[in-house]
């Protein structure tokens, strides 16, 4: 389970846009790591729920204008929180919207080349 979803947010930086996503969901318990793997910044921020993961990143995607990534991962044995959080797609982006951020969830292929730019928006983003 590698599921991603864009969030669209006034929030002005990874640190506070990943604090107030781990705060909707209730999770307790989360860190920053370092890794190359996450351009622009290099870090990324990731919870630890009862029943899966969620990591919070910033796009390096020009495409979207959607400045950060939740990515929502397999549960990690270590150091989780008693939390546990939708792990249904869509059902997290409307928590995370009914929380007050603008989530895209794209459709399957986004990461390719000829995607259509298709896929499902919650909160301000759907009206």
């Amino acid at each position: 389970m590698h599921e991603v979803m864009f969030v669209l947010s006034p929030l002005p930086a990874l640190q506070v846009a990943a604090l107030a996503i781990f705060q909707i969901l209730r999770l307790d318990v989360f860190e920053e790591r370092e890794s190359s793997n996450y351009p622009p910044e290099n870090r990324y921020f990731i919870g630890y729920a009862a029943n899966a993961s969620v990591k919070v990143c910033c796009s390096d995607d020009d495409r979207f204008p959607h400045p950060y990534w939740v990515i929502l991962g397999p549960r990690v044995l270590e150091g989780s929180s008693q939390v546990s959080i939708p792990v249904d797609i869509s059902i997290l982006a409307e928590a995370l919207a009914a929380g007050g951020l603008e989530i895209f969830v794209p459709s399957k292929g986004w990461s390719k080349i000829d995607w259509n730019g298709s896929g499902d928006a919650y909160g301000r983003l759907a009206g």
